[in-house]
């Protein structure tokens, strides 16, 4: 490279290192600017800042901010947002239990080390800064769904997601087991994939457990999510095995199911937290 290229690199650099001053801020530390330049040797020849590249054009292509942030994969947890998944990440994805990579589990790393949920520190960081050099152990993520085992090979058509997008009420109501009226439509399992809050998950469980020990012919359980702050990414899968759907009737879909299991899927690995005999169950989201 001549003299002139160097200087007017040089320039580049400074002009926009200023841009991204006044216009994004300063760089986090969880931002690796010499892995990002190594990776991305086009930005490092014309000089360019390397987090203003990330925030501007890098994260839409899905290019990484560091060796252990997967933009892509937290993308898929936290859907579109204003901020870049880096900066997103690091005001609130941590703390709504996202996870930066699919081997390491954000919720999972502060369970295991008080120390470091007390401290307020970004889990990632602490990671990369101190906890790797001290032989702390990163667990795998769960925020995949295609690690989750209630949901391995189950087609998408088979697959529903409570809250629907635009749509954030919905009702669960357990049935007694019995037949499902008009044309049906079998399934060997249907997922039905929940984005609920603590009190919501248990009330669930606590449906569950009272409709079968008692005598209800019927127990509906409402969630409304416009009301309060949810989790952005699911809390727990509702596996129906055995099912049978029926055609959908002023709003609400009838499935019969020979066992209900409920599994929680914010823990690395998703654990099953509750099993329900053969029953009905009508689903509405309003």
């Amino acid at each position: 490279m001549t003299a002139r290229a160097v200087r007017i690199q040089r320039g580049i650099r400074h002009l926009t290192a200023a841009l991204r001053r006044l216009v994004i801020g300063p760089v986090p530390r969880l931002f690796d600017g010499a892995y990002y330049l190594a990776r991305h040797p086009r930005v490092a020849f014309f000089g360019i800042d390397p987090f203003l590249d990330y925030v501007w054009r890098g994260a839409a292509l899905g290019h990484d901010p560091n060796a252990d942030f997967d933009t892509a994969f937290y993308r898929r947890q936290s859907g579109a947002t204003r901020l870049d998944p880096l900066r997103h990440y690091l005001t609130v994805g941590a703390r709504a239990g996202l996870d930066p990579s699919p081997v390491f589990s954000t919720q999972m790393y502060l369970l295991r080390y008080d120390d470091v949920r007390a401290s307020g520190l970004n889990p990632l960081l602490h990671y990369r800064l101190d906890g790797r050099a001290e032989g702390r152990i990163a667990t795998a993520a769960a925020g995949d769904p295609r690690l989750w085992v209630p949901l391995a090979g189950l087609p998408e058509a088979h697959c529903r997601a409570y809250p629907a997008e635009g749509r954030p009420r919905f009702a669960l109501t357990l049935l007694r087991d019995g037949p499902v009226t008009g044309p049906a439509a079998p399934a060997s399992r249907i997922g039905l994939v929940l984005a609920l809050d603590g009190v919501e998950i248990e009330g669930l469980m606590t449906a569950f457990e009272t409709f079968e020990a008692g005598s209800l012919e019927a127990l509906t359980v409402a969630i409304d999510t416009a009301g309060r702050r949810h989790p952005p990414a699911p809390t727990l899968v509702l596996a129906l095995e055995g099912c049978v759907q029926g055609p959908e009737e002023a709003g609400e879909v009838r499935l019969r199911y020979a066992e209900a299991r409920l599994w929680n899927v914010a823990v690395v690995p998703p654990r099953m937290v509750l099993r329900a005999p053969a029953g009905r169950l009508g689903l509405r989201a309003d």
